[in-house]
């Protein structure tokens, strides 16, 4: 299952990464960085920004998201995903 469209920040602004999804035909919107040569065009990024960042906001509620403790990456992932359940609870909810 892929995404519809994947919205990446301008870290993963890359030729790699750009053709790699290419490659498996995810449609992607990455901002182009400021010192690009050959900037590609890109439909406008501002009215989806807000959605990231609201998930982030979602998660940075939960103290061992925000600030990351764990020493083993499966305790820190079995915590994203009980926040992300806690999140879908809440909203099911209203």
């Amino acid at each position: 299952m892929n995404p519809e469209i994947l919205s990446l920040d301008k870290a993963y602004a890359t030729n790699e990464i750009k053709s790699k999804l290419k490659k498996d035909k995810i449609r992607y919107r990455i901002p182009n960085k400021k010192n690009a040569k050959n900037p590609e065009r890109i439909v406008p990024l501002k009215p989806f920004r807000w959605t990231v960042e609201r998930t982030f906001a979602w998660f940075n509620a939960f103290r061992g998201i925000k600030t990351c403790w764990e020493f083993k990456l499966e305790n820190y992932t079995a915590l994203f995903q009980l926040a992300f359940a806690f999140i879908l609870f809440r909203m099911a909810r209203r």
